[in-house]
C-alpha cells in the first residue's frame, strides 16, 4: 500500500512536495482507513486545483517513476524527466522521486535523483515487522560526485547476493534496483514487483480496454479467473444504467492469409495477435416490446460506456489484487453518479479486504461530499509567486466537522482555484 510520495524539481514541481496517505487522528468514516503495521492509511485520496495547478504532473511524476524503474534505458538512452524550467538554477538541477509504501508486511523507503543523463542518487531502506524500534535498515546508498565523476556506493549487511556485480550493472542511466530485479536478486526483486505490478496509472489520453478485454477472454489455463472477471465486470455494465443487459464474447475465424507479419516476427507473437483478432466482445441491448437481444460493438457505444468499460478491469484488479490506482481526470466522460460507485467500490469495506488505494486528480465538485470523504482525503495544488506547484491537505484549512466542502471549495475558502477575468473581444 502507498504510504506517500514525494516529488521535487519535475515539471511544474519546483521545491519537493510530499502526498501523504496517512489518516490523521479523526474517527470520521473510520471505514475509509485501513490499519498497515503501524499506520493507519487512507483509501483514497482526491487532488483538486485549478487547470495548469499541478494535479496531472503529480500522477505524471509517479508515471515517470515507475517508467524509469521498470523499463530500463539502454545504453545512451535519454532519461524522461524534465526539471522546473522557469529558473536557470533548478533547471539545471537533478529532479527526485521518492516513494513510501509497503509490500507485504514490510514498508520501504525508496527513492532516486535523475537528470536526463544520469542517475545521481539512490536509496532504499526498509522496515521489517516486528521489530521493536521504528528504525530504518539501509539496504544501499548511492551517490554520484559532479566533481570527481564518480559514484560512491554504501551497501548495508542487510542487502545479500553479490553487490559488487550489481553495481558493475547499475551504469549511469540505469537504477540498481532495476538492475537486481534483471539479475534476479530476490530483494530487490521483490520491492521491483510493487512497482511493475502492484501499481496502475491511468491517464485520460491513455485508452485502456485492453486490460478489461484481457480479463474476459484469458487463457483456457485461467479459466476460474475469467468466470470471476465475467461475472463481476457483466454485473458492473448491468448497474451502470447504460441499458446494457450483458456482455456477449464470440470467436470468429480469421483468414491468416490476409495477415502480413515481418519476417523475423516470432511465431508465439503471430499467434498471440490473431488470437486476439478473432475474439469479439458485444454489448447486449434489448428491444422493446419485442424482448430481443441486439448485440452492439464497442464503437458503437458512447464515450462514457466505454469509458466505464475501460476501467472495470483495472478498478476490478485493484481491487481483487490489492492493487493502488492512480487516475487522472477520473471523471472523463463519467456521469458524478458513476464516479461515486467507483470510488464507494475502492472504500466498501465488505468488498475491498486486500489493500486497494485509489489516487485520483479531478475538477468534479460533487464528490466534496463530507459522508463520502473525510477530511484528510482532500488535497490541493495551486501555482505559487514563482508558477510552482505547492500541494496541501484540505485538513490544513481545519474546515469543520461535516462542513459543506463543496461550497467552501467553490467559494474560495481553501484556494485552489481559478481567478478568472472576463473574456472579451476588443473593437
Amino acid at each position: 500500500m502507498l504510504v506517500e510520495f514525494r516529488v521535487g524539481n519535475y515539471r511544474s514541481f519546483r521545491e519537493e512536495q510530499t502526498l501523504s496517505l496517512v489518516a490523521s487522528k479523526d474517527t470520521e468514516l473510520d471505514d475509509n482507513c485501513v490499519e498497515q503495521g503501524k499506520l493507519r492509511l487512507l483509501k483514497a485520496t482526491g487532488i483538486y486545483g485549478p487547470n495548469a495547478s499541478g494535479k496531472s504532473n503529480l500522477i505524471r511524476a509517479f508515471s515517470t517513476m515507475q517508467q524509469i524503474i521498470t523499463k530500463q534505458a539502454g545504453h545512451g538512452e535519454k532519461l524522461p524527466v524534465t526539471p522546473f524550467k522557469l529558473d536557470d538554477k533548478h533547471s539545471k538541477e537533478p529532479s527526485s522521486f521518492e516513494v513510501t509504501f509497503f509490500h507485504g508486511e514490510v514498508r520501504y523507503q525508496y527513492g532516486f535523483t535523475a537528470t536526463t543523463e544520469r542517475i545521481c542518487d539512490e536509496w532504499l531502506y526498509a522496515y521489517p515487522k516486528g521489530r521493536s524500534r521504528d528504525i530504518a535498515q539501509t539496504w544501499f546508498e548511492r551517490k554520484f560526485d559532479k566533481k570527481t565523476g564518480k559514484t560512491d556506493w554504501n551497501f548495508g549487511s542487510y542487502l545479500k547476493g553479490e553487490k559488487e556485480k550489481l553495481k558493475d550493472r547499475a551504469i549511469n542511466n540505469v537504477l540498481l534496483l532495476s538492475a537486481g530485479a534483471q539479475w534476479n536478486n530476490k530483494q530487490l526483486t521483490n520491492v521491483y514487483e510493487w512497482f511493475s505490478e502492484k501499481v496502475r496509472i491511468i491517464r485520460p489520453s491513455e485508452r485502456t480496454p485492453a486490460i478489461t478485454f484481457g480479463m474476459l477472454t484469458g487463457d483456457e489455463k485461467d479459466k476460474e479467473w475469467k468466470e470471476i472477471s465475467y461475472a463481476y465486470i457483466n454485473e458492473m455494465m448491468r448497474r451502470a444504467d447504460f441499458g446494457i443487459h450483458g456482455i456477449n464474447i464470440r470467436k470468429e475465424e480469421i483468414d491468416i492469409e490476409e495477415f502480413e507479419f515481418p519476417p523475423d516476427t516470432p511465431e508465439e507473437i503471430r499467434n498471440k495477435i490473431l488470437k486476439d483478432l478473432a475474439i469479439r466482445i458485444e454489448f447486449i441491448h434489448r428491444a422493446e416490446p419485442t424482448g430481443k437481444d441486439i448485440h452492439f460493438s464497442p464503437l458503437e457505444e458512447s464515450d462514457g460506456t466505454r469509458r466505464f468499460f475501460e476501467l472495470a478491469g483495472p478498478w476490478l484488479l485493484a481491487i481483487l489484487e490489492g492493487m493502488t490506482l492512480l487516475v487522472d481526470e477520473i471523471e472523463a466522460s463519467l456521469h458524478p453518479h458513476l464516479v461515486q460507485q467507483l470510488i464507494k467500490f475502492i472504500q466498501n469495506t465488505e468488498i475491498s479486504e486486500s489493500g486497494a488505494q485509489l489516487v485520483f486528480a479531478t475538477h468534479d465538485t460533487t464528490l466534496l461530499d463530507p459522508e463520502l470523504f473525510r477530511r484528510d482525503q482532500i488535497w490541493f495544488t495551486e501555482k505559487d509567486e514563482h508558477s510552482s506547484t505547492r500541494l496541501s491537505p484540505l485538513s490544513d484549512y481545519k474546515p469543520r466537522k461535516g462542513e459543506a466542502m463543496q461550497k467552501g471549495y467553490l467559494a474560495g475558502r481553501y484556494g485552489a482555484i481559478p481567478i478568472i477575468k472576463a473574456f472579451e473581444l476588443d473593437g
